[in-house]
């Protein structure tokens, strides 16, 4: 659900949490395995590609871009929607598991400071926050099934990366759903609805020159 004027994303279904990286921020690792960049809180959200939310995220984040350039051809422009498959065999390629992103849409979220965190338990959101985040923190397990809150925000490209829209991890609650992928590593107020049951959207699909390529 977008809040209106911004690019905030509230999902109204949820989505999976892959390398879920919410307690401890990390740098980026390059090729050589040495840490660049800054260090970020972060994780993959993973979704079918017939997900409820999609289109509408999708939607938003063009609207994010055509804000910043409104003639720009989304080809020429980076967002944060990448193909599972591609990821997949890319992994693949490199001896590496990545089979758990095949059939899927992932996209990667961000943020510079710790994600606010929450579970539904008892059909009632419960926040964590100091101790109480690191208590729970088995919550938030690679596959966990989540509701998460997306800020997309444009940015200028530096160097060789493009201009483009990235997504910045403002929330993440735990359904107490999900499986375990083993083997690799006001919050209430927000999900507060999806707690006693869920609740339909009917998203509308960029079209056109509109659409993001994935």
């Amino acid at each position: 659900m977008a809040d209106d004027n911004t690019g905030i994303f509230d999902t109204t279904h949820p989505v999976r949490l892959f390398h879920p990286n919410l307690h401890t921020p990390k740098a980026f690792k390059g090729p050589n395995g040495k840490a660049n960049g800054e260090e970020k809180y972060s994780a993959n959200l993973a979704m079918g590609p017939d997900h409820p939310d999609l289109a509408a995220m999708k939607k938003l984040a063009v609207a994010v871009a055509r804000a910043k350039w409104p003639t720009r051809p989304l080809t020429e422009l980076s967002f944060p929607f990448q193909n599972g498959d591609k990821l997949a065999d890319k992994a693949k390629s490199k001896g590496k598991s990545g089979e758990f992103n095949r059939g899927l849409v992932i996209m990667p979220a961000r943020s510079k400071f710790p994600p606010r965190l929450s579970a539904i338990v008892n059909r009632q959101v419960v926040e964590y926050e100091d101790e109480a985040r690191v208590k729970a923190k088995d919550k938030f397990f690679f596959g966990a099934e989540v509701l998460a809150q997306v800020n997309f925000v444009a940015y200028d490209g530096v160097g060789n990366n493009p201009d483009g829209v990235t997504a910045y991890l403002n929330q993440v609650c735990a359904t107490g759903k999900g499986e375990r992928i083993a083997g690799v590593g006001g919050v209430s107020e927000t999900f507060r609805g999806y707690a006693g049951a869920l609740s339909g959207v009917d998203p509308t699909t960029a079209a056109g020159d509109d659409e993001i390529p994935i």
